[in-house]
């Protein structure tokens, strides 16, 4: 049985708050949650997907190893974000890991209740496929950043991530986030994740606190991350 908070957190998120009574009471009492320790692995790669989880409170990072035992971060996943779908839809083991970057409270949809609310609620399939679209979309582009860009821009990129109101709609302006965390999740070291802020500060595109990110301008921030060379435009 759901928390109460948990409830709250389903019930205004963009898809619980369009199903009806029936649907919506079935999701609560079906609903679990986890409370993950920084570090802990909440999902394990090669392994049944038997949930489908959203980030009540807290930050995840999705990862993988590289065939050299390279770990790499694929995304991360701040409050208000749902992930796992795909391989819930799949009925498949997952093929990455997903460790909570600090405590975090976890809600867990379990998989038989997933396909359940896909066969009955048209407004959910219609979140699912823009969720799906929105995920593609994110590697697309995290990819050809990756590929294309310097780090203190791929720092930007990481950064601009986390303020995408498509997938994470509970991102305020304001985000807790350490500088350790950020370069867990670019991949790179902390040092230059210290640059980059700083340089990113000089432009006046956020503020960098002790262990928070406050975004003045993320259309700026977004287009700094994406110039290929420069100065960012403000």
């Amino acid at each position: 049985m759901a928390s109460e908070q948990i409830e709250e957190f389903i019930a205004s998120s963009l898809w619980g708050r369009n199903l009806n009574a029936e649907q919506l009471r079935r999701v609560l009492g079906d609903t679990s949650e986890l409370m993950a320790e920084g570090g802990q692995t909440v999902c394990h790669r090669g392994v049944r997907a038997e949930y489908w989880y959203g980030v009540v409170e807290g930050l995840v990072k999705v990862s993988n190893v590289t065939r050299d035992g390279r770990p790499t971060s694929l995304i991360g996943i701040p409050t208000g974000g749902w992930f796992g779908e795909g391989s819930v839809l799949k009925n498949e083991n997952r093929p990455y890991d997903v460790v909570a970057l600090r405590a975090s409270h976890l809600a867990q949809v379990p998989a038989a209740t997933f396909h359940w609310l896909l066969g009955c609620s048209l407004p959910f399939n219609r979140f699912l496929i823009e969720q799906l679209n929105a995920r593609l979309a994110q590697f697309v582009i995290r990819v050809e950043h990756f590929r294309s860009s310097g780090p203190e821009r791929h720092v930007a990129h990481c950064l601009a991530e986390l303020f995408n109101a498509e997938l994470y709609p509970g991102t305020a302006a304001m985000l807790r986030i350490s500088q350790e965390e950020i370069a867990l999740l670019a991949g790179v070291s902390r040092q230059l994740v210290n640059r980059a802020l700083r340089r990113l500060e000089d432009a006046r595109l956020l503020q960098a606190s002790y262990g928070s990110i406050r975004i003045l301008d993320i259309a700026a921030l977004r287009a700094f991350a994406s110039e290929a060379d420069g100065k960012p435009s403000v």
